[in-house]
């Protein structure tokens, strides 16, 4: 297919229905959340290998209460991840709708196993998170244990290699046709990979390390606090992080370098100041993570996160533009065909920051607090007061939201 033809399709697959809010506004809301969302893979599938070669080395004390701890954090993680996906892919059902979609049906067969296979590698997970989690438990677990959290992280990672098949197959709709029906024979199973990249998914994949990492050492700084958990283990968890957050820079720039280099000559990636930028955060993250000592003040190890932080959203940055790049010679266009409802936008973002927002906040603050504190947490005024604000809020969204059904129930009836 031309250039032409492949645009006209674009522009007929659209939702006619059009954009509720200016399509900038979804496009930076999609980086935001997917920063958000790759944080948590990241942290999710790093300290799950960490806590499978700790387990490994679980006749050492400090090795086996890593392998507990990061075994619990992998197992949130997870879930956080999950929940945290929801937003960007709804962003991107939104503003890149033709690419989503044609893409989930080309493959379809994986798009299902995806669900069934995420939910059976959680599960495994948490047999192994059963059988490890305290030191007690793994001391006592047998060497075959570790085959449990394994398979888990093995089926993890092949379900995001499927999610980055989904995103990289949008991007070529000049080949959907021919892949759809090679030599004009239709083929409907849904069971091709068509494309994929593999520097640019083993990119996502080390950066876990980085991720995992940093973590380390906001983890190691964040227990000092706790009288019951020992200097020794926390200086190991802190050392155990330089080292990882080395290995992880190390690979993201060997990978992301090969990734680049695989991309079209067109987009001229290597005289992109982005590209530059994205090579001096990465690089910066090891090199702060040098100086951060153990033992060190909390804001040195949290900026350390920080910093991943910044890394993790200019590299959703470029993964936007990257997609904008590959669908610019189709002249694919966001708001084609503009329906602006403000009343939906004002709900969702009320909905966001202050149902969303008071809820974070609240549950943020006393975690935060209640981890700080060996055996059981009472909360202060202060969370209490949190807490009591956000379920008022709560309260009256459920009420405005009922009462805004009610009225134009009533409305439409009386019409």
């Amino acid at each position: 297919m031309d250039h032409t033809s492949v645009s006209a399709m674009l522009h007929a697959l659209q939702d006619p229905a059009g954009l509720p809010a200016p399509a900038w506004l979804f496009q930076y809301l999609n980086v935001l959340t997917w920063a958000f969302h790759i944080a948590f893979v990241n942290l999710a599938l790093g300290t799950a290998l960490l806590a499978i070669i700790a387990f490994m080395r679980r006749h050492h004390p400090g090795w086996a209460q890593l392998s507990v701890a990061m075994t619990g954090v992998a197992k949130v993680a997870v879930s956080m991840a999950i929940v945290l996906g929801v937003a960007p892919l709804l962003f991107t059902q939104t503003i890149y709708d033709p690419s989503w979609y044609t893409s989930n049906l080309l493959s379809a067969f994986w798009v299902i196993f995806f669900i069934f296979s995420l939910g059976i590698g959680y599960t495994l997970w948490f047999v192994f998170y059963f059988k490890n989690h305290d030191v007690a438990h793994a001391a006592q677990a047998k060497d075959a244990t570790v085959w449990w959290a394994t398979v888990a992280l093995c089926i993890l990672v092949f379900d995001g290699f499927i999610m980055h098949v989904l995103s990289y197959q949008g991007l070529f709709p000049q080949k959907w046709m021919q892949w759809y029906a090679p030599q004009g024979i239709p083929v409907m199973n849904g069971t091709g990979i068509h494309a994929f990249e593999l520097p640019r998914f083993a990119f996502f994949m080390v950066m876990s390390l980085t991720m995992t990492g940093v973590f380390l050492l906001g983890y190691a700084r964040y227990f000092r606090a706790r009288s019951d958990v020992s200097a020794d283990y926390l200086d190991l968890a802190h050392r155990i992080g330089v080292k990882t957050t080395y290995w992880g820079v190390a690979l993201q720039l060997l990978t992301g370098v090969l990734w680049a280099y695989g991309l079209p000559s067109a987009m001229h990636v290597f005289a992109q100041p982005l590209f530059w930028l994205t090579a001096l955060l990465i690089v910066g993250v090891a090199l702060y993570a040098r100086q951060v000592p153990v033992g060190g003040s909390a804001l040195q190890a949290y900026a350390a996160m920080a910093f991943y932080a910044l890394l993790a959203l200019i590299v959703s940055v470029d993964r936007e533009a990257l997609r904008v790049a590959y669908l610019a010679p189709f002249h694919y266009d966001l708001a084609s065909k503009p329906h602006v409802e403000w009343g939906a936008v004002v709900w969702f973002f009320a909905t966001f920051i202050g149902v969303g927002g008071s809820l974070v906040a609240f549950y943020s603050t006393m975690l935060w607090k209640a981890g700080k504190v060996k055996g059981l947490y009472t909360a202060d005024g202060a969370v209490s007061r949190l807490g009591s604000t956000a379920v008022f809020i709560n309260f009256t969204w459920l009420a405005v939201f009922f009462a805004i059904g009610v009225w134009a129930y009533v409305r439409n009836i009386a019409a």
